[in-house]
């Protein structure tokens, strides 16, 4: 549920037609601030499986205050994030994404999501790239404060 908020968030946000999907839309009704939420209550989670959910994120092609607080929860998870991230596949990462985002269109069918799998998705190389400088955002963790 968290990560369908971030979805349906960032479609919203990347739309053209942002100012006027909400009167259209509940899903375009989401806003950052749903995205926001997402990240919160995985970043927040103390499940022993949420250091590999919050990797998982790195999917989405995320900019700004969100891309940063993402860094941040990532960095505060220290170990157990490292571990998890020898694990991803950023291939399946980027096709979930994709396949996400196309569920998403098909539930919201009639409104006017002008959003690509580009805008959306981070690319296998980005999520690649990410996953493997994890160690290095773990070690520069206290750049961040209050996550």
């Amino acid at each position: 549920m968290a990560e369908h908020a971030i979805l349906a968030s960032l479609a919203v946000h990347k739309s053209s037609e942002r100012r006027s999907l909400c009167s259209q839309s509940p899903y375009a009704c989401a806003g950052a601030d749903g995205a926001e939420l997402g990240l919160a209550l995985i970043g927040g989670s103390s499940s022993p499986s949420a250091p590999k959910h919050l990797l998982e994120l790195s999917r989405f092609r995320m900019d700004g205050a969100l891309s940063e607080d993402y860094k941040c929860y990532v960095a505060s998870r220290g170990g157990p994030v490292i571990q998890a991230a020898a694990k991803l596949d950023a291939r399946k990462l980027a096709a979930q994404c994709r396949s996400e985002l196309e569920a998403f269109k098909k539930r919201a069918a009639g409104n006017s999501f002008d959003v690509t799998p580009e805008s959306m998705c981070s690319s296998v190389a980005d999520i690649q790239t990410f996953l493997r400088d994890v160690g290095t955002l773990v070690k520069g963790g206290n750049d961040c404060d209050g996550v």
